[in-house]
């Protein structure tokens, strides 16, 4: 036995294997696991509301297990090895090895139950995914295991069905231990396992008890309803599996760049979750398809079902003929091909430098707030200056609504919750009055003297008026801030070279974190910019307040500067 995690990870790191940064993350990840068992816990609640640490340990034979079924009773089906044994490539071994090696030292359960593959087309993706279902039904399932595939059409999600039933017919072995039927395959003797393509045109999804759910090109979906679904229905199992593979698609406000984003925020720390395994194979940036050295980072099985001269062909075509560019980097490159002009990558606005805030204590401070629009997410900011690093903190609450917290389980409010970085108001409409508690909270435990609170107008009269009998003056200290490119264009240009020379300090709040990570630019014809507030569901109320902050900043900076 290997491990195949360490070999493939040697192999990136002495540069003989090019990844993404995306991959080489998900892979640091695994190999601290490796190196720090003390670390490889994840914490659960009991029912008095306690909590406690359930540990994994890697074993080396439950890794393999599934490597060895795969290569020994599993052939390829199409093309010229058709008939012949599957023999995984590196990167393949180590994402089974990661899926399937780590166990509770409790039961033996696995500790991942997702995993997300993001990778360009004719590199394997689904034929894993039909051989690692196949092994769920033989070996690794739950009694009475319920395996679906999934996709918008039910043609397209027969794709990965039709797969596991020609892997199945092409070895006797196999093909012994199974009933087939027009849409679904059954083990022998009959037994309550199968697996049955489903699609959103499928009836009776509410009554699924699903052990595996295998969902073909996320990208394609557009109702994230069926998804939902399937993966509710894995709850009453102990070990399930979620199988995502897809290559990248456009973007828009659908499911797909949902999960691709919180794929994101989670392998950049924002998120923590501790079932997910991640491996997005993409370029990192757009112009590396030029580069040959770089294409093996959107397409792992390059030279095994990837053929480097068809990819060639591909991208001499696309020079010649600009027309293929979006195509060729949307699926042989799995570059998302967007509309979104976002404004700071993360590494431009990733800063996790903390300052103690006892150290401002009466100090002259500028605030800024951001009211909800539909009752959702509510921020105050609070910029302090320090003055001799030339440093800006901006210390930021957030509220959201009962109603808010329980529909919005895509993103990890709860969490923040407990963490104190996000306070619960109001059943579906925020208290304003909170707000203000929590700015004379901050007067009274460090004596921040507001010298301007900037804020948006729309619906903020009764908060600025509250204010205002708490002795901020409306004339001098609580200032409207009209949302418009004039104001908000310079303040911001500030903000983004402020967090690119990593000037500007959140406390490393994964709440701002996250603002930061969706806010997209609108522009007017004279190159002036703002942040797009146009969709609903990318909330940036934490970096408008910041905004604001930053249009009383601009005004004075000397003033807020200027060492004592």
């Amino acid at each position: 036995m290997a491990n195949y995690i360490r070999e493939y990870y040697e192999e990136i790191t002495r540069g003989r294997i090019v990844v993404s940064k995306k991959i080489r993350k998900q892979m640091d990840r695994l190999v601290n696991l490796l190196d720090h068992p003390e670390e490889n816990y994840i914490t659960k609640v009991n029912l008095d509301g306690s909590t406690y640490k359930e540990y994994f340990v890697f074993d080396e034979k439950a890794a393999s297990l599934p490597i060895s079924f795969i290569e020994t009773f599993c052939r390829h089906i199409k093309g010229e090895f058709a008939g012949r044994p599957i023999i995984l490539e590196l990167w393949q071994k180590a994402i089974i090895q990661a899926l399937y090696g780590f166990v509770s030292v409790v039961d033996g359960y696995r500790r991942f139950r997702r995993i997300h593959l993001y990778v360009a087309r004719k590199n394997g993706k689904t034929l894993l995914a039909a051989c690692l279902i196949v092994y769920e039904l033989l070996v690794g399932g739950e009694a009475g295991a319920e395996c679906y595939t999934a996709a918008t059409k039910q043609d397209q999600a027969k794709i990965a069905w039709d797969m596991a039933k020609l892997i199945i017919q092409k070895n006797p072995s196999l093909l012994g231990k199974f009933r087939i039927t027009v849409n679904g395959i059954y083990t022998k003797p009959y037994s309550d396992s199968y697996f049955k393509p489903v699609s959103k045109e499928s009836k009776k999804l509410d009554g699924a008890n699903a052990h595996i759910v295998h969902i073909d090109e996320l990208h394609a979906i557009t109702d994230s309803n069926i998804v939902d679904v399937l993966w509710d229905s894995t709850k009453s199992r102990k070990q399930p599996i979620e199988i995502i593979t897809t290559t990248m698609g456009t973007v828009r406000v659908s499911t797909f760049d949902e999960t691709y984003e919180y794929d994101e925020n989670f392998l950049e720390g924002i998120y923590t979750d501790d079932r997910l395994l991640v491996f997005c194979y993409e370029l990192d940036e757009e112009n590396e398809w030029k580069d040959r050295a770089c294409w093996i980072k959107a397409n792992p099985n390059l030279g095994v079902s990837q053929s480097i001269s068809d990819l060639a062909e591909e991208v001499q075509k696309a020079l010649n003929d600009s027309s293929k560019v979006v195509n060729l980097l949307c699926k042989s490159f799995n570059v998302r091909q967007t509309s979104r002009k976002a404004w700071l990558t993360f590494e431009e606005f990733n800063n996790t430098e903390v300052f103690d805030l006892s150290k401002f204590d009466d100090a002259l401070v500028v605030g800024g707030f951001d009211l909800s629009r539909t009752g959702d997410l509510t921020s105050f900011t609070t910029l302090l200056f320090d003055k001799k690093k030339k440093k800006i903190v901006a210390e930021t609450m957030y509220w959201v609504t009962k109603k808010y917290l329980e529909k919005a389980t895509k993103v990890p409010f709860k969490q923040w919750v407990r963490q104190g970085l996000v306070r619960v108001s109001g059943d579906e409409k925020i208290n304003y009055h909170d707000i203000v508690d929590y700015v004379w909270e901050q007067f009274e435990k460090h004596n921040w003297k507001y010298v301007a609170i900037n804020y948006d107008s729309y619906s903020a009269e009764y908060l600025v008026e509250e204010l205002a009998q708490k002795g901020y003056s409306r004339k001098y200290i609580l200032n409207p801030v009209i949302q418009g490119f004039k104001t908000l264009s310079i303040p911001m240009q500030e903000l983004g070279s402020d967090l690119k020379e990593k000037k500007l300090s959140y406390q490393n709040n994964p709440v701002t974190k996250w603002c930061l990570s969706n806010v997209d630019l609108v522009t007017d014809r004279n190159g002036n910019y703002m942040p797009d507030k146009s969709n609903y569901e990318r909330k940036i109320d934490g970096v408008s307040t910041i905004i604001d902050g930053y249009v009383a900043y601009c005004q004075n900076k000397e003033y807020y500067m200027a060492e004592e």
